[in-house]
């Protein structure tokens, strides 16, 4: 009998550490991307500015690239502000990304830092990776749509829990029409026999690259170096 509970006991003790394990793998932080603040309220010919903001949750980060969304019938984004995520600690940076499309309703920044990561490390803290002022020309309520990445020293992306904002313009309830909508932010239609042209730079994953060609580059020099 005493061998009997000895064996419950072990086989409850067993299942309480693995419990315990996979509470604290459920409850770890994850690498966070944001637009702050994430509600927006204001007047047409309003002006005001949102934060694009990393977490890194601990992640060691080498590169950054984000897309922010927004219904052009509603907003005209005016400047965008480099941060200090990536610079924080005195590093140099690069920027590949910075361009204002109001066209097609995006802004986007890419940004890495520059030089050999094992002397001069990743970033492991929180910070604003750009601030991007907008002026309200028009009424009524988008999303303020965030697409983001965030890369490491080896060119890989890292998984990345993604929170976007909303913008709202006081004394309308019903949201924006003009245009068609399209994931989460109104898109111009163009007029009859033309064809939307799309002016932005290259697509989402050219920072990946950039790390790529520096990593490339600094592992020729080590080895012309040996």
């Amino acid at each position: 009998m005493s061998n009997v509970i000895k064996r419950h006991t072990e086989i409850f003790v067993l299942a309480v550490i693995l419990l315990t394990g996979f509470c604290q793998v459920g409850l770890a932080a994850e690498c966070s991307m944001s637009i702050t603040p994430t509600t927006i309220t204001a007047s047409q010919g309003d002006i005001f500015t949102i934060d694009v903001v990393a977490d890194p949750a601990g992640s060691e980060v080498f590169g950054v690239e984000c897309t922010v969304n927004f219904d052009n019938t509603m907003l005209k984004a005016t400047e965008q502000a480099i941060g200090t995520f990536l610079t924080h600690d005195g590093a140099d940076t690069i920027e590949v990304l910075n361009n204002i499309n109001n066209d097609i309703g995006k802004v986007e920044y890419g940004e890495i830092r520059i030089g050999d990561p094992e002397v001069i490390g990743s970033v492991t803290d929180s910070g604003v990776i750009s601030s991007i002022k907008f002026e309200v020309i028009g009424s009524g309520t988008c999303d303020l749509e965030l697409e983001a990445m965030l890369a490491n020293s080896g060119a890989q992306s890292i998984d990345v829990v993604v929170n976007s904002a909303t913008c709202s313009v006081e004394g309308t309830d019903e949201p924006s029409t003009a245009g068609e909508r399209t994931g989460g932010r109104t898109t111009p239609t163009a007029p009859e026999g033309q064809t939307q042209e799309n002016n932005g730079l290259p697509g989402f994953g050219i920072v990946c690259s950039f790390i790529g060609l520096i990593a490339a580059t600094l592992l020729v020099f080590r080895k012309e170096l040996k």
